[in-house]
């Protein structure tokens, strides 16, 4: 059912997509062993990256927006050492990623979501082994805190490239 919902919201959205995340760690199955190849010093193999970054760049072409604000920690994790490290293949692709510094998202719910086309959210829950789970919100009400949640995160968040390049 999860991954039903994950994919309707994707495959229909129309105009916009928005993620925060706000974990310090992702334990995405996917991702052990390029984060460890990366750990060791060593080019980790990113290919997984290679579907998402291919429907970014599709859904860019066709006049959809990707917008993401990742929240980082103070000193940084390992595995957002690691995701900084190719962050490089979402902004090629046409993903406008954004870096929250760690004050700051002390500031913001400790819950990841995607937002869609301002209409729509899927919350998204965690455990040892990754993502267990999303939540379709769609009642006005809520929906319009998490676009304040968004506009929060965002007008404090830096461009990617504005935060490496200093």
């Amino acid at each position: 059912m999860a991954e039903d919902l994950w994919h309707g919201c994707f495959d229909t959205f129309t105009r916009s997509a928005f993620r925060l995340e706000v974990q310090g760690v992702y334990r995405e199955p996917k991702e052990k062993g390029p984060l460890l190849q990366f750990l060791a010093g060593l080019v980790p193999d990113l290919s997984y990256m290679d579907a998402w970054t291919a429907e970014v760049a599709a859904g860019v072409a066709a006049g959809r927006s990707y917008r993401r604000v990742r929240g980082l920690t103070d000193p940084l994790t390992d595995y957002l050492r690691f995701e900084l490290s190719f962050t490089h293949l979402n902004v090629d692709a046409g993903e406008d990623v954004r870096l929250l510094p760690a004050d700051e998202t002390r500031e913001l719910p400790r819950e990841d979501f995607w937002l869609f086309d301002d209409q729509q959210v899927l919350t998204m829950r965690f455990g040892d082994n990754g993502l267990v789970g999303v939540d379709l919100v769609t009642d006005p009400e809520r929906v319009s805190r998490y676009r304040e949640i968004r506009d929060i995160a965002w007008r404090n968040a830096v461009p990617f490239r504005e935060f490496t390049a200093t």
